[in-house]
């Protein structure tokens, strides 16, 4: 899994970085960003065309993080899910991305359907960030369900 992670501070400019975003993509089979960072890694901004776009680099699930627009996943084979966002009060961001991946990796690998996994991380990243904490803030599996439950983070 490849985070797009885009980090200004280590780039005068964006374009500057996205021959190395490009590289990287050849060797990686899922790609995880959100706007800004699927913007630097493709030129694109739009989530369904930075999707696709991050598919012709070629990984196999490309995964488009929009914040409170909720999450888009497509594959390479024609899966697509739009997940919406969990409402959540936000306390600190630190960590929800870190949640977002773990618990995708956890879909990937368990081989939930691409459905349950964007719900899944998308509600991991969302209760982290409603907790003061980052590495501590972590969800467990029943927290997770009990949020995508109430169809909120309480």
């Amino acid at each position: 899994m490849f985070d797009l992670d885009w980090r200004p501070m280590f780039w005068s400019d964006p374009d500057a970085a996205r021959p190395f975003y490009a590289e990287a993509l050849k060797h990686a089979t899922v790609a995880v960003g959100n706007l800004d960072e699927v913007e630097v890694a493709t030129g694109v901004r739009d989530p369904h065309a930075a999707a696709r776009a991050l598919l012709d680099a070629g990984v196999e699930l490309a995964v488009v993080k929009q914040g409170p627009k909720g999450v888009l996943a497509v594959d390479s084979a024609g899966g697509r899910a739009e997940v919406p966002p969990l409402p959540v009060r936000v306390l600190n961001g630190l960590g929800a991305g870190d949640a977002f991946g773990g618990s995708l990796c956890h879909g990937l690998l368990a081989g939930w359907d691409l459905e349950k996994t964007m719900c899944h991380a998308n509600a991991a990243g969302a209760i982290v960030a409603s907790r003061l904490e980052c590495s501590s803030a972590m969800p467990t599996p029943a927290e997770i369900e009990a949020a995508l439950a109430a169809g909120a983070v309480r």
